[in-house]
């Protein structure tokens, strides 16, 4: 054998093949009482006896003189011929004549001829000594037994033709036709080695005493001496050429020897036997009662059944002496019984918010088979009380790996608000034990993951701020997020579409996709544009938008995207913590504005005058926007859309002035005064006809902020020893009023600095009249133009905005607080995290914590939850204990799981986040969820019930798992207030510890209490046993006389599970084999590792609620503990590895064709199923045991499927193997004969055959092309 470059990786050639050991093979056959009995013969043996004895005994007439014997007197009752027949051992029979087969069958006995002929001459004579005893037993027996008909009907219809065969292959066999080079005869006329019925003749001396006329068979002779001449006669019966024409005297004797023709007669014959010994017996016990006996036999008869008392007295002698050896001598006795134990809920009263039950405290179990009162005691104090499981919910993150494979599923979220249901929503459970997994709910097809039935989860972020009051126009929202650890960002390209973005709307969320969701540097930046036609962003309402966000703000709510065709992007921003977010706001034509002038309200839905018909020096325009004028501006524009130039009278220039509201008082803004009439010099305001005007307020900041003001961009004059504002940073979300004498802020003012010379004008219009009176020519005397007012007939204002939100500042004020809320949006809640100083800001929620008992990671490490699994409690009161009740499916958890311990981390919720429970606060009675019982939790006094990241008004528990979410069992149910009780013996039924207590057996205090409302048994006692059997004392005692209770040689492991562990069927030990396998499949695995010693157990179907029937995987829960017991009992120098048996596909393809009139679906279905029933009979009900080793031939499976009822022929059969090699890759090979890959090997049914029917009417058979078709 070529040696293995991998290490981990090696075979042995010179493997010991073995098939281990079963529960069956425990039992020694010496140890049975019945195996040597001191008289082991009965009845029908005394009469055998008794008959033979007396022909031995001389019989004495009346003259005391020797007249015969005194066998007639025993020989004559039909009882006694039945009973010659009843103690026949024809498995002796069988296993002689199979020896005589076995010679012909062995070449190496080709040179004895002596010997062949012998053998061929036993077979000849052992078959015609049955013939002749079944005749004469016939014959014998009295016309009543019903025997005597079923042996004639046996005759006439089998065995006689059979007869005639064999007798016609005698005869070839003496004078063969013709003549051969072997000499003639090829067998000797020899009597067989064994007796049948008691005796044993030669075929020649039986074939001329002859049989029956019952035996003549499909022959015109009546007689026998005539029939035997018709078969001598060649020209009437031809030569049977039974021989064959072999050139050596064994390849002829060795062809009758294995032709089917020569064979069935022996098969026919012994099914004969068989039926007549079995009936014999039958028949020789009804005959016991018959009054139709002789009386001397009669008395005889009597004195036998007396006798047997005596007999079975005896026979208890080598039990007894078993006993004696056992129990006084080693003073060994058998197992005590083992109480059952009960899982109980108790129930207090409404008026009790507490109840101590002591240990001891007893429950009523009803009644034992005896009738006594049976009762199970409370093991410990119990302070029960009001808390009860409310809720159970599931969050799985899904990783891709083996049969776990899903497209674009790697790290995806799954939220199930209700996890004990069938679809993660609250539908009814389809499982039939009702049983759910706390951590996924996955669906398995052909072995591999086919669906996570569970809905996927919404995780993401909210902002809350009034910059997101945005009523109408084209808005830009952009969010840059400064990132403190910029390596963790994973974002390549632009993820837009990853990720939902939605705004409070006024009749719900409005969604928007983003236009840019990228990383750069340090920047985390996302940006959304929202359309003239997109409607307003307005306050959050709890009740129109959900979730119940502790703010009035408008919000924009962001979740991470769910699509079938692309990878999740939780797993690249998981880790991203900010320190600081800008939220931009760019609004352009917002038309939403209160204006006023000096006469009132304006209503700019039309064209109006902004200052008048007559504007006047300091008429003013007031604009009010509780959207624009509460934000820190970066720019802000108002767009004036002029009906008609202004044209003043006598005046090229007419300027405004801006202020601002500022407590109740007007201030300048600093900005020149803008000169609103067109001319050539003043070219920055363009007025065509209708004209424009802007007033750009051009500070970037529009303030000041301390620490970052710029003089060039300060244009409001500011108060820079206080840094004020122009406008206050505050939330109004009120609708914007009109300007009044209460008005405080949020109003800007666009004044006159002159009139448009009305004045002037009515002076020179009384000037123009006067000069026309005067009759002064026109050309001297223009006419005055009257001067044009503005006349607006569009008002809009565009605006930038900024707010930069620190989230490494101290504890954020009331004030603070009221301007913004970043908000982290978990699967069932939310989280505020402005307010969270002490601790990192991270972008996403977290699924992690940080190790403090996982003694092989540093403490503090972060450990990433795969799975996270919540039970919501209510009328808890901290600090209270809670005890609660895990009933798990046994069996359940993925026996290919390696499970990690520790496994399952505990914490509680307080102020929405989760704290881990101290150590000892958690007593966990499962094992980490492997076995049902009860995890009792300590809960304490800062446990909160007033959290958003999950419903309020309950405490809430976490059990997370890093991986392997498949290393625990499915559970049945979760409940509160769970006391395990023990049965307590009080003189009861010694049966009744072993009996299984069903649910409800258990429903009341021995001693009532009003506190307590009710006890319930939701669940069947367990762990209960007998007394110790005493087939299984004597086979326990045995193997520990000789293992000595220490695991040295393989013998000692497999005996010593198998005893400890019922539920193991079959254990197999491999020493030097180190078997570490993974989920991969790229484990270790050597055959050759000095030191290593692998123990692989298969489960008792029995005790096992299988996943896989094809498969039956012993749970990790007892491969732990067998490795527990077993490793006190090795060698220190010994690495221990308890596994599950690898298991092998087998897979054939093949064409078949049915039968006509056969349904081809139905019958398809029922020949995979035979198929699979054939190479996994275990898997059905009633069939085998799953065995290693083994070979299994494609010649074998071909031939059974030919021998289906309903299967014309077969074609095109492919067997193929399935396994993994040493790299972990899944390998298909076909195959003509499929043996394990490895000493842990079991071969196994494909779950999935391919049959294909073959119809010939639809193949198109070649035919000859008629030349007249060209």
């Amino acid at each position: 054998m070529t040696p293995s470059t991998d290490c981990t990786q090696n075979r042995d050639p010179l493997r010991l093949v073995r098939e281990g050991t079963s529960q069956k093979e425990r039992l020694a056959p010496a140890l049975d009482p019945a195996y040597a009995p001191v008289d082991q013969r009965t009845v029908a043996h005394r009469m055998v006896f008794a008959q033979a004895y007396s022909a031995f005994l001389k019989y004495f007439n009346a003259n005391n003189a020797p007249a015969g014997n005194w066998q007639p007197f025993f020989s004559k009752d039909p009882s006694v011929q039945l009973a010659v027949a009843a103690v026949q051992d024809v498995e002796f029979y069988k296993t002689t004549i199979k020896e005589y087969f076995d010679f012909l069958n062995d070449r190496s006995n080709e040179l004895n001829e002596v010997e062949l002929r012998n053998r061929l001459g036993y077979l000849f004579s052992a078959a015609a000594t049955l013939a002749k005893q079944l005749d004469l037993l016939k014959e014998g027996l009295p016309a009543g037994l019903p025997l005597k008909g079923a042996l004639q009907n046996l005759i006439q219809g089998q065995l006689a033709p059979a007869f005639k065969k064999l007798m016609l292959y005698y005869r070839d066999g003496l004078n063969p036709d013709p003549p051969p080079p072997p000499d003639a005869p090829y067998q000797n006329d020899v009597a067989a080695t064994i007796r049948i019925l008691g005796e044993r003749k030669t075929f020649k001396v039986i074939r001329n005493q002859g049989l029956s006329p019952d035996w003549i068979s499909q022959d015109s002779a009546i007689q026998w001496a005539e029939y035997v001449v018709h078969l001598d006669d060649l020209l009437q019966y031809p030569s049977t050429k039974i021989h064959g024409s072999g050139a050596t005297l064994f390849e002829r004797i060795n062809h009758i020897a294995t032709h089917n023709l020569f064979t069935s007669i022996f098969d026919t014959l012994l099914r004969a036997y068989a039926r007549t010994v079995a009936e014999a017996q039958l028949a020789l016990e009804a005959t016991f009662g018959d009054d139709g006996h002789e009386p001397h036999y009669a008395l005889f008869l009597a004195y036998l059944r007396l006798l047997e008392y005596a007999r079975e007295e005896v026979n208890t002698l080598t039990a007894r002496h078993l006993d004696f050896y056992y129990r006084e001598v080693l003073r060994l006795k058998e197992k005590a019984a083992v109480p059952g134990k009960a899982h109980l809920l108790v129930e207090l009263a409404k008026h009790a918010p507490s109840f101590l039950l002591k240990a001891g405290e007893l429950f009523k179990a009803g009644k034992d088979d005896l009738g006594v009162e049976a009762f199970f005691a409370n093991d410990r104090d119990f302070p029960a009380n009001q808390a009860k499981v409310a809720e159970l919910k599931t969050l799985y993150r899904h990783r891709n790996g083996g049969n776990e494979t899903l497209p674009f599923q790697e790290g995806r979220l799954f939220a199930s608000p209700v996890a004990n249901s069938d679809d993660g929503m609250g539908a009814e459970l389809t499982t039939l034990d009702g049983s759910w997994h706390p951590f996924y709910n996955k669906v398995y097809r052909d072995a591999s993951l086919s669906e996570i039935r569970m809905p996927k989860a919404d995780l993401g972020f909210a902002i809350a701020s009034h910059y997101l009051s945005m009523a109408e126009g084209k808005r830009t929202v952009g969010v840059a997020f400064t990132v403190s650890n910029p390596e963790k960002l994973q974002l390549l390209n632009n993820h837009r579409n990853d990720v939902v973005c939605l705004f409070s709307g006024e009749k719900g969320w409005l969604e928007k996709g983003a236009s840019i969701f990228i990383a750069k540097g340090a920047t985390l930046a996302l940006e959304i544009r929202l359309t003239g036609a997109d409607p307003a962003v307005v306050p959050y309402a709890s009740k129109i938008h959900g979730y119940d966000f502790p703010t009035d703000l408008p919000v924009l709510l962001v979740k991470l995207r769910h699509l079938d065709t692309a990878d999740y992007l939780y797993p690249s921003l998981q880790d991203v913590v900010i320190e600081k977010i800008d939220l931009d706001v760019d609004v352009q034509r917002l038309k939403t504005l209160a204006v006023s002038n000096d006469f009132g309200p304006a209503d700019t839905s039309k064209p109006f005058q902004p200052f008048g018909a007559q504007p006047l020096a300091n008429s003013a325009l007031v604009i009010g926007s509780n959207e624009v004028f509460q934000k820190t501006l970066s720019t802000a524009t108002v767009n004036v859309q002029w009906q008609s130039a202004p044209a003043p009278y006598d005046k090229e220039t007419v300027n405004l002035t801006t202020e601002y509201l500022q407590d109740g008082r007007w201030q300048p803004s600093g900005i020149a005064p803008i000169d609103i009439v067109p001319t050539d010099d003043t070219p920055d305001i363009s007025i065509p006809d209708p004209g424009e005007l802007s007033i750009a307020l051009r500070s970037r900041r529009f303030g000041f902020r301390q620490g970052s003001y710029e003089q060039s961009l300060a244009i409001w004059p500011p108060d820079r020893s206080t840094g004020a504002k122009p406008f206050a940073d505050l939330p109004d979300l009120s609708e914007s009023q009109h300007y009044s004498t209460s008005s405080r802020q949020g109003f800007i003012r666009l004044k006159l600095t002159d009139d448009f010379g009305q004045a002037e004008f009515e002076q020179a219009l009384i000037d123009y009249i006067k000069n026309v009176i005067d009759e002064v020519p026109s050309s001297e005397n223009p006419k005055p133009i009257a001067p044009a007012g503005p006349f607006i007939s569009e008002l809009t204002v565009d605006y930038m905005a900024t707010q930069a939100i620190d989230l490494k500042s101290a504890e954020k004020s009331d004030l603070e607080r009221s301007r913004f809320r970043f908000l982290h949006i978990a699967p069932f809640g939310y989280a505020d995290e402005t307010t969270r100083s002490d601790q990192p800001t991270y972008l996403l929620p977290q699924l992690k914590h940080k190790n403090e008992l996982d003694e092989k990671l540093p403490p503090g490490t972060p450990v990433r939850h795969q799975a996270e699994f919540y039970l919501g409690i209510t009328d808890l009161k901290p600090p209270q204990n809670l005890a609660l009740l895990f009933q798990v499916a046994d069996g359940t958890a993925d026996p290919l799981s390696e499970k990690p311990r520790p496994h399952i981390h505990w914490s509680y919720l307080r102020d929405n986040r989760w704290i881990p429970f101290a150590g000892v606060a958690v007593q966990d009675g499962t094992d980490g969820l492997l076995n049902s019982g009860m995890v009792t939790f300590a809960m304490p006094r800062d446990a909160s019930d007033a959290n958003t990241v999950l419903p309020s008004a309950l405490h809430w528990i976490r059990g997370a798992v890093a991986s392997e979410s498949d290393a625990v069992c499915r559970l049945r149910l979760v409940a509160a207030q769970a006391v395990e009780a023990t049965f307590i013996d009080k003189g009861n039924d010694p049966a009744f510890p072993a009996k299984v207590l069903e649910p409800g057996s258990i429903g009341k205090l021995d001693k009532p209490d009003a506190a307590v409302k009710g006890i319930l048994q939701p669940f069947p006692a367990f762990g209960g046993r007998g007394r110790e059997a005493s087939t299984a004392f004597h086979t326990r005692v045995s193997e520990r006389l000789r293992h000595k209770e220490r695991a040295i040689a393989l013998w000692d492991y497999e005996r010593l599970v198998l005893e400890a562990f019922p539920q193991i069927y079959k254990a197999r030990c491999l020493n030097h084999v180190q078997y570490e396998p993974n989920e991969s499949g790229t484990g270790i695995y050597r055959e050759l590792a000095p030191g290593h010693v692998t123990v692989v157990a298969i489960a008792n179907q029995q005790f096992q609620n299988l996943r896989d029937p094809f498969r039956p995987y012993t749970s990790l829960a007892v491969l732990e503990q067998i490795g527990i017991f077993l490793n006190k009992r090795l060698s220190c120098f010994v690495r221990l590895h308890v596994k599950n048996p690898q298991f092998e596909e087998v897979m054939v393809d093949f064409r078949v064709r049915l039968h006509e009139g056969f349904d081809e679906t139905f019958y398809v279905n029922k020949l995979h199923e035979a198929v699979s029933r054939f190479l996994s009979p275990w898997a059905f009900p009633g069939g085998g045991t799953p065995s290693f080793g083994g070979k299994i031939y494609k010649s074998v499976l071909i031939n059974f499927v030919e021998e289906q009822s309903y299967v014309d022929y077969v074609t095109d059969f492919q067997l193929f193997h399935r396994f993994q090699d040493d790299a972990g890759v899944a390998q298909t090979v076909e195959k003509n004969e499929v043996e394990g890959s490895k000493a842990v090997s079991i071969l196994v049914s494909a779950r999935k055959h391919r049959i294909e029917i073959l119809n010939p009417a639809e193949v198109e058979a070649p035919g000859e092309i008629c030349p007249c078709a060209a």
